[in-house]
């Protein structure tokens, strides 16, 4: 098992690096950060481009001489799946013959797919490239009753075939109408295995009306976990088998880690079409934008890494963005806030400060020992 506490950045050989060779998709979803031009842009980095950059990754770790090489590679976009199989079966081959268990290499690969624009095709694939896992975005009743009802009954069928099945929400307004005690108990009926509730952010595409109609605030979002996480719990202890909640989880982890470093993406990279590193940050406050740290195809993997935005960034991150409330917080080795940026006024902060209260005072695990996990 990879250890945790050496698992904290990709300087000490672990790598969560977040593949968007495509940004194709045909959804609108109010909290995407990518432009509507990005979204229709049916670009698709080459299989060949997929290769150097998996040779300069691996030519970096064999210059390091790491003990633990630990790539998680999960597959956004965009929806990956519109790359097509054949496109992703040669990608994920190259990328594990290149970066093989001989050379002392563990990857995982996950992919984040809407589903609705999916057949079961797909299934063998996700069990046989994806260890019989795959994640997909819920967004409760934000995009209507017959994308949901057609979403319900994809996730069935990838159950029933025998596929493991997590969720990846962006907590809105819709979802808190429901409320969270409902929403655990729908996930957990379907069967689902993980679930994640994310923030939902500002950016240039949502800024005005979308944003403004479907964001909660952190206070809300917080008491949205906490809800979410006693519903869990009380439904584990009735026998049942409610999802994995990922915040829930992380915090156990990240508790028991306590580095400052450990809670700064440094092990994260996301990888555009066009070669191009970056990770999401921030202007204006708390509005989302990416930051490019460098491009792989035109340099070496250590160039990106070494390079000052990238160095910039991680300052960033380590100083907490200089937020007074952040840094003199006892939760921010911890906390949700994932990329460091300016907190909302008379809100909960963006690391979910409330819920993390909640949870130090609540802090009976049902997953067991995870002093040992990765994140991943």
């Amino acid at each position: 098992m990879f250890s945790p506490d050496t698992q904290v950045s990709i300087e000490s050989g672990y790598l969560i690096l977040t593949m968007m060779p495509s940004l194709y998709c045909e959804e609108k979803c109010p909290h995407c950060y990518l432009s509507k031009d990005q979204r229709a842009d049916k670009t698709i980095m080459s299989i060949e481009n997929i290769q150097l950059i998996c040779n300069k990754i691996d030519k970096y770790y064999s210059e390091k001489n790491f003990y633990n090489k630990h790539i998680v590679l999960y597959w956004y976009g965009g929806e990956p799946t519109s790359m097509g199989m054949d496109y992703f079966i040669n990608a994920i081959d190259v990328i594990n013959k290149t970066l093989s268990p001989t050379k002392g290499y563990t990857l995982k690969h996950v992919v984040l797919t809407s589903l609705v624009n999916i057949d079961s095709n797909w299934f063998p694939f996700f069990d046989k490239y994806c260890e019989g896992y795959f994640q997909t975005s819920y967004d409760g009743r934000m995009r209507g009753k017959k994308y949901l009802n057609e979403w319900e009954k994809r996730v069935k069928e990838a159950i029933d075939y025998g596929l493991s099945v997590g969720t990846l929400s962006v907590v809105n307004e819709e979802m808190l109408k429901v409320g969270a005690n409902k929403t655990i108990e729908y996930l957990t009926e379907l069967g689902v295995s993980e679930s994640g509730f994310l923030p939902f952010m500002l950016n240039e595409q949502n800024k005005g009306k979308k944003y403004n109609r479907f964001a909660p605030t952190m206070t809300n979002w917080s008491s949205f976990m906490i809800e979410a996480t006693q519903k869990g719990r009380s439904l584990h202890k009735k026998g049942a088998t409610p999802p994995t909640i990922g915040q829930e989880a992380f915090y156990f982890v990240q508790s028991y880690r306590d580095s400052a470093i450990s809670n700064s993406a440094a092990q994260t990279l996301f990888l555009m079409p066009d070669g191009t590193f970056c990770l999401p940050d921030y202007k204006n406050g708390y509005e989302e934008f990416m930051q490019p740290f460098g491009n792989i195809l035109s340099s070496s993997f250590e160039d990106v890494l070494s390079g000052n935005e990238r160095i910039r960034y991680l300052t960033k991150q380590l100083t907490r963005n200089n937020n007074i409330e952040c840094l003199d917080c006892q939760h921010s080795n911890y906390c949700v806030m994932e990329f460091w940026k300016e907190n909302k006024l008379d809100d909960d902060c963006f690391g979910g400060s409330k819920y993390l209260d909640w949870l130090n005072k609540n802090n009976e695990s049902r997953y067991g020992d995870l002093s040992s996990s990765i994140l991943a």
